[in-house]
């Protein structure tokens, strides 16, 4: 037990925004997102046996916590348009990127939910295909669809 608290503060620690970001994309809301992942957490540290690949479960464990309060308060959640990027950026940065990354951002929220959550998966959470594919229980070929045609069809809104 006190060596999966460990593991799960280190993974917790190196993953932090990566996890925080894919709540993101299944909840479209800052405190929603932080629920899933104390949620996840807390589910964590209560576990009926220790899985083999760590960081994929975590992952999974956090998409499923949001999922599970988007179902919950889907009448409640206020989507905030920035959903998707860090605000830790520096100020500067920010004000000249904003009309793109708003772009981007709704063009996701345009996307089917298996699209959106991949594409955020794989290149802000830097999952890999087949730990997407572990982790939402389905092929890694149906994966690599989603990010391939969510990307098309992102790049497409962003460009109108």
């Amino acid at each position: 037990m006190e060596s999966l608290r460990r593991d799960l503060e280190k993974l917790y620690d190196e993953f932090r925004q990566p996890l925080f970001t894919c709540a993101m994309a299944v909840t479209k809301c800052r405190d929603l997102a932080e629920d899933a992942m104390h949620e996840a957490f807390c589910r964590l540290l209560r576990p009926k046996l220790v899985p083999r690949n760590l960081k994929g479960y975590v992952f999974r464990c956090v998409r499923n916590a949001a999922l599970d309060l988007v179902r919950q308060n889907s009448r409640s959640i206020k989507v905030e348009a920035d959903y998707i990027f860090n605000s830790s950026n520096d100020p500067r940065k920010m004000a000249e990127t904003r009309e793109f990354q708003q772009r981007v951002a709704e063009g996701l929220l345009m996307l089917c939910e298996d699209e959106r959550e991949t594409i955020v998966q794989h290149l802000h959470a830097e999952l890999t295909f087949r730990e997407i594919a572990e982790m939402r229980d389905c092929p890694i070929g149906t994966v690599t669809s989603w990010y391939r045609r969510g990307l098309a069809r992102l790049r497409k809104i962003v460009e109108e």
